[in-house]
């Protein structure tokens, strides 16, 4: 007796075309990230770490994660953190915040799921240092001004903060 076999098309999708959206989609998302092209002082290396934390394609959930996005070790970017009196965890949510500030099309409200977390707990940490815990708004819409203004992971008066400030406003 001869078999039969029921067998639905097989759909191809070209693996090329789907990275190449991707890579298009991050290229986009770096040409809108400011940079410092030389350092010149402790500030500006710390900001251009966090700078470069923001061009990562995924959430930098270890410092040591970060300081290979970065090209330096962990100790010289805790080191450059201590400097100018950030915990280098702080600094580190921080830059995880403001990388996904920095995504095109980014949705406040799935906020979540551009970290890479495991637990609520850490989730509403990050957002009340981040300022969003009483924040939480329905437009979708948080600026990267509004959260450098309501941000509590570093001080206000902070030189690297103040740089970041600066930077993001001329862009």
């Amino acid at each position: 007796m001869p078999m039969l076999s029921i067998s639905t098309p097989a759909v191809h999708v070209s693996f090329s075309q789907s990275i190449s959206r991707l890579e298009e989609r991050r290229l986009q998302s770096e040409s809108q990230i400011p940079e410092i092209a030389r350092p010149t002082s402790v500030a500006e290396r710390w900001a251009s770490y966090v700078l470069g934390a923001c061009k990562a394609e995924r959430d930098l959930k270890t410092i040591g994660i970060w300081a290979r996005q970065v090209a330096v070790s962990y100790t010289t970017l805790c080191e450059s953190c201590r400097l100018i009196d950030v915990q280098p965890r702080q600094a580190r949510d921080f830059a995880r915040v403001l990388r996904i500030l920095t995504l095109p099309a980014f949705d406040f409200r799935q906020l979540a799921t551009f970290l890479d977390i495991s637990d609520t707990r850490t989730l509403h940490s990050i957002l009340q240092k981040a300022g969003f815990e009483h924040h939480a708004t329905s437009s979708g819409h948080v600026s990267v001004a509004s959260f450098l203004d309501h941000q509590q992971f570093i001080v206000r008066q902070n030189p690297g903060l103040r740089i970041i400030r600066d930077i993001f406003s001329l862009a």
